[in-house]
């Protein structure tokens, strides 16, 4: 290529030097700021790591903790296991295991009937439950 004319030489040195801004411009790096959406697995939730907890914090003072010696269990419902959920009160099932938004035990926490001492189950303690029943509520 021969470059005779002062244009010539412009061209052939614009043309690349815009090229590249053009390519570095169109790949855009993420600002300061950004929010960037990952969708990680979610863990298991556990009867043992992770409902129990709720439970023993919140209920169980009623439903299966001890009082002077003896295990208090009101309405017959013991929420020390997941063999004890899943057993229910006297008046029948509380929980409908795969299916959290027929359960009465999740009515109601949400409802904020329960517990009726004490504070009421955050949003994440209730999401928490929840999940375990959606999942079928296993004695894990």
């Amino acid at each position: 290529m021969k470059l005779g004319r002062p244009l010539d030489l412009l061209a052939a040195i614009a043309v690349p030097i815009a090229l590249a801004l053009a390519v570095q411009g169109s790949v855009a790096a993420p600002t300061a700021g950004a929010e960037t959406s990952v969708d990680l697995p979610r863990a298991e939730v556990t009867y043992s790591a992770d409902v129990a907890p709720i439970f023993k914090k919140s209920c169980v003072s009623c439903h299966g903790g001890m009082d002077g010696g003896e295990k208090r269990v009101e309405y017959g419902l013991d929420l020390t296991t997941a063999k004890g959920v899943l057993a229910g009160s006297e008046y029948g099932a509380v929980i409908e295991p795969g299916d959290p938004d027929n359960s009465y035990l999740v009515e109601l926490i949400e409802a904020g009937d329960m517990p009726e001492e004490g504070d009421p189950l955050t949003p994440a303690e209730i999401e928490i439950i929840r999940a375990w029943i959606a999942d079928g509520a296993k004695d894990n």
